[in-house]
This record gives C-alpha cells, sequence and structure tokens, in this order.
C-alpha cells in the first residue's frame, strides 16, 4: 500500500503498520533482513568508496535508522516549545508546561496536527526530566468519560503506565522521573512512572461529545485542574512563566518531519549526538552502541563533521563521503522497506506500534509517517485510502464518486465487519479528512466524524437491526436516515483534487480487535456509482 508522503506534524493522529501478515522490519541492528538491505547497498557504495570507509558507511547507515525518532522528538519539540506561553498558539507550550486545548480543530486552515482528532480536546507538554522531576496532577475525570494521558519516551515508545480510563487511574499526583533523579520525592504523592529519557512527551486526550457546553465542561474545568509543576515548587504556589524569550531563528512554520528529512548528514548526527547527552541508549540497545562510539556519537562526545574534514584525520575525506552516502541510503531504506498488507476490506489498522524494543527500522517508519501513536491495548487506527475494487489509483478514495461503509450489528463474537467493538467507557469514531491530511471545509455538514457515541454535537443513526450505513459524498443525501450517517467528501475543484481519507480510531478496543487470529476488522468502503 502506498504511504501518503504528506509530512506529519506534532500528529497524535496515527496509522501504520498491521493486521493480517506481519512487516519484513528489522528486529535489531545485525537483524538479517537489515543485512540484506544493507549488502545491496554496499555493493553499490564500494564503486563510490575508499575499501577502508565502507565499515564507517554501514554503521553511519544503521544508526541514522535507529537515531530517526530520537531527532523526530527533538524537532518536534523545537518547533512545539518556541512559544512566549502557554496560550499564544494552538497546541504550543514552552517546555515542562501544558497547552490545554480550549475547542476542537475546524477547517482545513488547522495544520499543526495531521488528521487531527475532533473528538477529544488534547492538552499535550514536551517535558524536560534532567534538572528534577515534574508532579502532574489528574484532577477527578467522570466514569463515564474516556481520557489517557499518552507518555513518550526520547524514543517515542509509550509508557505502559501512561495514565488513563483502561489502567483505571485515580485522581492524585504522579511523579514523572527521569532516569537520573537522585533526590527524594515529594511527600503525598499517588504514584510514581519512571522513565528512562530525560526527554517525554505527554499528550492528553479527552473524550467530549462536542455540544458547546461539554467542550467548555473539559476545557473549564478539567483542564483547568490538570496541572504540571516542578517537584521542588510541589505543595506550595506556582505559576508557570511567561512572555519567555524565544530563538527568532529557529524555523517554527515548516512541519518537523519536513525539517528531519531535510537535514544533511552532519546536522542530522550533530542533533541526535547532543540529545544522546539525555536520552542515552537503553540497555537493550547494546548491540548498537559500538556503532555510535565508532561514529563519535555518544556522549562524553559531541558528534561532528569538522574531524572528518581534517586533513590530518585518516580517510578523512572519505569517511564524509561515506557519511553522506549513508545518509541517502538510509532514507531510500526507509522509502522501499515493502508496505503492510491489508485487511480483506483495504484498511490498514495498526497493531505492532507505541512500543518498539530494537525495531529500529519500524520504529523510523512510524516516527516519520505517524509520530505520537499510541499502544494499540489504548487505541487502534484504521487508515483507508482505497475502495473494495482494489489498490489501483482508480480506486482511490476520491469526492466525485459516492460510497457506503456497511457495519453489521454488533453480536457476541465481536467478528469482522461489525461496529467497531468498545471496552469499559472507550469509544470509535470514523472520521473525513482531505488527501493532505486537515479536516475538509464542509460546505453543508457541521461535522467531520461519526459515531455511535455523539462527537462533533452529532451522533449516528443505526438501522432497525442494529447495523449502520455511513454514506460519503460530496453532496447531502436526500434520504433522512443517509442524511444523518453522511460524512461530507471534498468536491473536486481548481484547488482540490477531491481525494479524501477516512481514519478510523478505537480508544479502549476489544480484544477482538487485538488479536492476530481472526481478528475484527471494519467493512470495505463500496463505490455506489
Amino acid at each position: 500500500m502506498p504511504i501518503p508522503t504528506k509530512s506529519l506534524s506534532l500528529s497524535v493522529a496515527a496509522l501504520l503498520i498491521v493486521t493480517t501478515t506481519p512487516v519484513v522490519v528489522a528486529q535489531s541492528p545485525e537483524d538479517p533482513n537489515m543485512q540484506q538491505l544493507l549488502a545491496a547497498a554496499e555493493n553499490r557504495a564500494r564503486a563510490n568508496l575508499d575499501q577502508d570507509a565502507v565499515g564507517f558507511f554501514r554503521d553511519a547507515v544503521i544508526s541514522y535508522i535507529y537515531g530517526y525518532s530520537l531527532v523526530a522528538m527533538a524537532m518536534t519539540e523545537r518547533v512545539a516549545t518556541t512559544i512566549p506561553d502557554a496560550t499564544t498558539q494552538l497546541g504550543r507550550a514552552p517546555i515542562s508546561q501544558l497547552y490545554r486545548a480550549t475547542g476542537l480543530p475546524v477547517g482545513s486552515g488547522y495544520k499543526d496536527v495531521v488528521l487531527p482528532s475532533t473528538t477529544t480536546l488534547y492538552a499535550p507538554s514536551f517535558m524536560d526530566l534532567s534538572k528534577e522531576p515534574l508532579i502532574l496532577h489528574i484532577p477527578q475525570i467522570d466514569s463515564n468519560r474516556f481520557f489517557i494521558v499518552e507518555l513518550l519516551d526520547g524514543w517515542t515508545n509509550v509508557n505502559r503506565d501512561s495514565p488513563g480510563s483502561r489502567i483505571g487511574t485515580t485522581a492524585g499526583d504522579y511523579a514523572l522521573v527521569g532516569p537520573n533523579n537522585t533526590a527524594p520525592l515529594p511527600a503525598g504523592l499517588t504514584g510514581e512512572i519512571d522513565f528512562d529519557t530525560n526527554t517525554v512527551w505527554a499528550i492528553t486526550r479527552v473524550y467530549t461529545t462536542g455540544a458547546p457546553d461539554d467542550v467548555e465542561l473539559v476545557a473549564d474545568n478539567i483542564f483547568k485542574e490538570l496541572t504540571l509543576t516542578p517537584a521542588s515548587a510541589y505543595g506550595k504556589p506556582y505559576t508557570p512563566l511567561t512572555n519567555l524569550p524565544v530563538n527568532p531563528s529557529i524555523d517554527v512554520t515548516t512541519q518537523p518531519i519536513k525539517q528531519v528529512d531535510s537535514l544533511d548528514a552532519c546536522t542530522f548526527f550533530g542533533i541526535m549526538s547532543a540529545m544522546m547527552r539525555t536520552n542515552p541508549p537503553r540497555a537493550i540497545d547494546v548491540g548498537i552502541v559500538k556503532r555510535l562510539n565508532r561514529l563519535g556519537i555518544l556522549p562524553p562526545n559531541q558528534f561532528s563533521c569538522a574531524g572528518l574534514l581534517n586533513p590530518n584525520t585518516p580517510n578523512g575525506k572519505s569517511e564524509l563521503a561515506a557519511l553522506e552516502l549513508a545518509v541517502l541510503t538510509a532514507k531510500q531504506i526507509m522509502a522501499d522497506t515493502p508496505p503492510p498488507s491489508l485487511t480483506p476490506t483495504n484498511w490498514s489498522v495498526s497493531l505492532d506500534v507505541g512500543d518498539y524494543g530494537n525495531r529500529y527500522l519500524l520504529r523510523a517508519l512510524v516516527a516519520q509517517k505517524a509520530l505520537g501513536a499510541n499502544r494499540p491495548q489504548d487505541a487502534v487506527y484504521g487508515y483507508g485510502i482505497f475502495d473494495s475494487g482494489g489498490t489501483a489509483d482508480d480506486n482511490r478514495l476520491n469526492g466525485a464518486r459516492n460510497y457506503v461503509i456497511h457495519f453489521h450489528a454488533p453480536t457476541n463474537s465481536r467478528a469482522p465487519l461489525e461496529i467497531p467493538p468498545i471496552d469499559g467507557n472507550g469509544f470509535w469514531s470514523l472520521t473525513l479528512y482531505q488527501g493532505d491530511g486537515t479536516l475538509n471545509d464542509n460546505k453543508v455538514a457541521t461535522y467531520n466524524a461519526l459515531s455511535t457515541k455523539p462527537v462533533q454535537n452529532h451522533q449516528a443513526c443505526p438501522n432497525a437491526d442494529g447495523s449502520l450505513d455511513i454514506y460519503v459524498q460530496a453532496t447531502p443525501p436526500s434520504n433522512s436516515q443517509a442524511f444523518c450517517n453522511w460524512l461530507e467528501a471534498p468536491q473536486p475543484g481548481p484547488d482540490n483534487d477531491g481525494s479524501f481519507i477516512m481514519f478510523l480510531r478505537l480508544y479502549w478496543p476489544d480484544s477482538a480487535v487485538t488479536s492476530r487470529r481472526n481478528a475484527w476488522y471494519p467493512p470495505a468502503i463500496v463505490r455506489t456509482n
């Protein structure tokens, strides 16, 4: 399946790795699959490099893929935190401060997040735990309202102790503790969550019906009581700093992943080296440490190409050439990695994200395409760009055509094609986005998402037998039942090619969704004209 080439920015939506057959990805830097990919690249490289630079080339290729997620986090953090306060711009806040959303995103003009959710309000924060722990206060949240505080480490792994509905988190104060902390924690805390990196990205999601009074309840009650406090200020009056100076030379406009992918070799490894001062390799990464050391990336070193350019350094020029070729090769490997298999209904459903172990290539690909992906126990995502006819260009979803998606009525068997099975206070939603991942500028409909629960102040209308038909087209259906279940597609025109994406979110999915055998999957998107 072709993966969209649009870069993701501060993305908390997720797609990617899938379903019915496993993806061939490297399990470790010495994995046979990676060896095979590198063997062909090395053969090509030998024609352009001195023999003694080939080993340097190999180390650099693997290190680029290993470090891609860390650099993606660094660039995303840079964009998100270059701001004077936590209220100036949607979704952004200074380091170790919370941004609290006051409303849902609307229209194509909102671009900070690709595939933005219109069913949850967000409160994100990039945190630095190198100086001291931070205390996260979670307020009392009604048991009927789904929430999760997704906590990603610097390598984009989701902490298994991320607070939320599924694990039964109670209101209270939780210490977020980095790997180097030796100071005692304040007394009276509810819990402690430990990290093996000092860079942490917290993404709080709270369900809202979308009704104005419910959005206001989340924003003015729950989010105002959601706080982040340095451990040294715990129990004392504390007000986050405002009017902070910002570096005007930092690009806060270009999407972070686009910035990562445009970095030259020297800058990429320089950022990676700087990040590893406070986010060192984990114990599981022991196999790659020798490669990082040979490149001079690990502390106490700070990687620089200056040494490679020094004429007194043996093979200096060939090593620089090897480094530059390695980055081009690593990018090509990421681009050429076999895409995941689709469900029988042409959806891609993610089951392998959020906890990567030493699957570095998979981790890099998810960081590039879907930074911020949850673990499947908390959220599973379905991504659809093809109709039921196949994966040819003519089967790509387009507003010039009409479609229907028929969900069978739910049963105890939780079989494929049924209305998505959900546990606890979780919920599902199906959202329509334009081909670039932005919300459609609807001309008639007042919502972009549908669910059997209220979302965006609207609720789908099931059939008498409990099944559900969702109608996807540019013009409104004439039938009242169909109108209730209508998702407005983009109308093709001079400024819009009509392409669109269907994105299915399942928060706290049933085990039938996350199972690898006879798993639930969504019904096909069937063209009706």
